[in-house]
């Protein structure tokens, strides 16, 4: 198995994600009741990831303060942006964890089973700068692919249009494109390696597991998911029809679920609640008799009456989902 080493993109603000991001950065949202970054440093880690390092700076503080207590398979590195550099600036900003081998860089609002090391060999033998993970999905479709899978730009035009997953492997000589300190985007990045004639390739796959967890509607379309397929696409989601329930929730008599419910830790629902298609973060209490439908809590929010369609976050703002 080829290693390397990798980065999380994870400094965004998240506003797709908001008001459950109001009080956690994206990368540590949960997923079954495990924050996203355990997933993607399980992911990387199977894929052949020594070592990782995380990007932040909204709420950077939560990160700090869950990686300093927290186990990972493998070492996880953390790197504060002081302003936000987006993404070009901050793949720039670690240039001093990159050894002479490819970096792999992932989205930090992703989740996925795509063959890491499929795409490293992809890569070597294209003998490319960076290449790009693409997929077929019509909602994200927008990256332009040339017959010989080189990738000719990001909008527009006649050519096969694919999406990015937010997984790329780029060669250490594409950081003298990225300006140092300053903040920009690593598309700008390719469009000019592209300009130059560089070869700035796609590995295109098809069936392998991927999903985008940046909206509120993707976040719960996601866990739906889970819940109706008959094996679990990642090691450790649970599949098969069954609620998630953490260990240390307390449901009072009467509780009752439909469809697919995840209950994180420290939750009480009370006498006669009732929970469908939803998903209920940490610390939330639930009172006597409410009905909770098509639905997201974020943590520490006290609900009293029934909700449908509700988005409730930091200090009880809520929003309503599409």
């Amino acid at each position: 198995m080829k290693s390397f080493r990798a980065m999380i993109l994870a400094a965004g603000l998240a506003t797709r994600l908001h008001p459950l991001t109001l009080s956690r950065p994206k990368v540590l949202v949960p997923v079954q009741n495990r924050p996203l970054l355990d997933w993607l440093v399980a992911y990387l880690c199977s894929g052949g990831a020594e070592e990782v390092i995380v990007n932040t700076y909204h709420l950077s503080e939560k990160l700090i303060e869950y990686i300093e207590r927290s186990d990972f398979p493998i070492p996880v590195h953390l790197r504060v942006e002081k302003t936000l550099l987006g993404t070009g600036g901050g793949i720039r900003n670690v240039t001093d964890f990159w050894d002479q081998r490819p970096l792999v860089v992932v989205n930090g609002d992703i989740l996925s089973a795509i063959d890491l090391q499929a795409v490293f060999r992809s890569h070597e033998d294209s003998g490319a700068a960076v290449t790009l993970v693409l997929k077929d999905e019509p909602l994200f479709n927008g990256v332009k692919v040339a017959s010989d899978g080189r990738i000719l730009g990001f909008s527009g035009g006649l050519e096969q249009q694919l999406a990015f997953t937010g997984i790329h492997v780029l060669e250490r000589r594409v950081l003298a494109g990225i300006p140092a300190g300053t903040t920009s985007s690593i598309i700008d990045c390719y469009l000019q390696l592209i300009a130059r004639g560089e070869k700035v390739m796609a590995h295109v796959v098809e069936d392998e597991f991927w999903r985008e967890l940046g909206s509120l509607h993707g976040y719960l379309h996601m866990h739906e998911e889970l819940f109706r397929m008959s094996r679990a696409p990642v090691p450790g989601l649970q599949v098969d029809g069954k609620a998630v329930v953490h260990e240390s929730a307390r449901l009072g008599s009467g509780v009752h679920f439909d469809g697919m419910v995840c209950i994180g830790a420290g939750c009480d629902l009370e006498h006669g609640v009732g929970i469908q298609r939803s998903v209920i973060w940490e610390q939330v209490t639930i009172g006597s008799g409410c009905s909770i439908r098509d639905s997201i809590i974020g943590d520490g929010v006290v609900v009293t009456d029934s909700l449908e369609g509700a988005v409730v976050g930091a200090e009880g703002r809520g929003k309503i989902l599409d």
